[in-house]
């Protein structure tokens, strides 16, 4: 099996991603990897880590941009029950708090889950 270092590893799994991103087979990708001195097993791993990177990213976008919706929503209701108390000489309006902290802690999932 062939040496690896911290950069190695870097670049065959940014060759890996480059591959697969350019719609590659799966057995192509490990057969490159296989080409490059590297077991079976190894390049599996490889391509299984990338698969896991990309599908950890379209999973961040999406609970980044629900987060961002219950948050905006939270707010836009919030602020219209302000509005129509306000207008109707009412003293209190309708806090919408547990849309906007909901979509406060989707976002923040949504970091923790883009850090791993």
């Amino acid at each position: 099996m062939a040496e690896i270092g911290a950069d190695k590893i870097k670049l065959l799994h940014a060759e890996a991603a480059a591959l697969f991103h350019q719609k590659h087979a799966d057995e192509e990708i490990v057969s490159y990897i296989i080409s490059k001195g590297y077991e079976r097993h190894y390049a599996e791993t490889v391509l299984d880590n990338v698969k896991e990177d990309t599908a950890d990213k379209k999973s961040f976008w999406k609970t980044l941009f629900y987060g961002i919706g219950f948050l905006l929503a939270g707010l836009f209701v919030t602020s219209a029950s302000r509005y129509f108390a306000l207008s109707a000489g009412a003293m209190f309006y309708v806090f919408f708090w547990g849309l906007v902290v909901a979509g406060t802690s989707i976002i923040v999932r949504a970091f923790i889950i883009f850090r791993k």
